[in-house]
């Protein structure tokens, strides 16, 4: 894209470049897939993106302040499988998910003090939680699934309000709410400043430290929500859950205009990299293409958007 804005007397907006890719996968799928454009597609598709885009909100925020969180797929795992032992144990489903998000906020802040205070790498923690949640989640139910909860539970992901898939209304306010804090307030603009000059924060007077650590906390509060809704869209909690969630997170992210060295990015760009991917992903799966040759078109995808790029 960088030659071609050379070349036109004008630079395109990303934001344009974005949607313009997301209307071509939409008109290159509608004629290769005869259900592709469909109602039922569609809503199926606000469906299932619901866990990637409620982790993509704090990933956007973790990289435009210049770190990574790779561990967000084993804390979904982590906190399902908490919230279904708790509830195999006879509490209440709802203190259940209690325990499943504090489980989240737990690991969260375990990142975030390690990454904040001792000012370890965040790739390398991230990294050593990630395989220690993945290894902890079948040591405590020994890989069994977790099914059985009430009907109750099943409305966060399985109802629709309106016709709309209720997980997808509240994707979409936590997306807006966490916009206007970003656009809005101080927390923001700090999120900005550290990913920019961290050294020039630290010296204004601001707590980068505070400001790290509650931006992992987010990441893990945000992973187990996303747990939840998996769960009760799937009826199950399982000890696979979130396998490779990581990739789908960070290429929307990258694709949405989040740059990789921090500092630049934005949640609306996030969101249009997020529809570029469940749509992608929805209409390959219409085709029959192997989730390996999926994963393949990803991985280039978001060489990329990394490749565009410059520090």
């Amino acid at each position: 894209m960088s030659t071609l804005a050379r070349k036109l007397p004008f630079k395109p907006n990303r934001m344009l470049v974005q949607l313009l890719l997301l209307l071509l996968i939409i008109l290159f799928f509608s004629f290769q897939a005869p259900y592709f454009l469909s109602f039922t597609n569609f809503m199926n598709v606000l469906n299932q993106m619901v866990e990637v885009g409620l982790i993509a909100i704090p990933m956007t925020m973790i990289i435009i302040s210049g770190a990574m969180d790779l561990s967000v797929g084993s804390i979904l795992a982590f906190s399902a499988v908490c919230m279904g032992i708790a509830f195999e144990g006879g509490l209440n489903i709802w203190l259940s998910v209690i325990v499943g998000l504090l489980a989240g906020l737990a690991c969260g802040a375990v990142n975030g003090y390690l990454i904040a205070r001792h000012r370890m790498q965040a790739i390398v923690v991230t990294i050593g939680m990630l395989v220690m949640l993945r290894g902890l989640v079948y040591v405590l139910n020994e890989g069994r699934p977790v099914s059985g909860f009430p009907d109750a539970f099943y409305f966060m992901g399985q109802q629709y309000i309106w016709g709309i898939p209720f997980n997808a209304i509240f994707l979409a306010v936590m997306f807006l709410l966490v916009t206007f804090v970003m656009k809005k307030t101080r927390f923001g603009a700090y999120v900005y400043g550290i990913g920019n000059n961290e050294e020039t924060v630290h010296y204004s007077g601001i707590s980068v430290i505070r400001t790290r650590f509650i931006l992992f906390l987010l990441s893990g509060l945000f992973s187990a929500l996303a747990g939840v809704f998996l769960v009760s869209r799937l009826a199950s909690a399982e000890a696979t859950s979130g396998t490779n969630i990581e990739l789908d997170v960070i290429t929307a992210t990258l694709i949405g205009g989040t740059h990789i060295f921090g500092g630049r990015g934005s949640l609306s760009g996030t969101f249009v990299g997020l529809l570029i991917i469940v749509f992608l992903r929805n209409g390959l799966n219409l085709l029959g293409v192997s989730v390996l040759y999926q994963s393949v078109i990803l991985g280039i995808l978001l060489l990329i958007a990394v490749g565009k790029q410059k520090a």
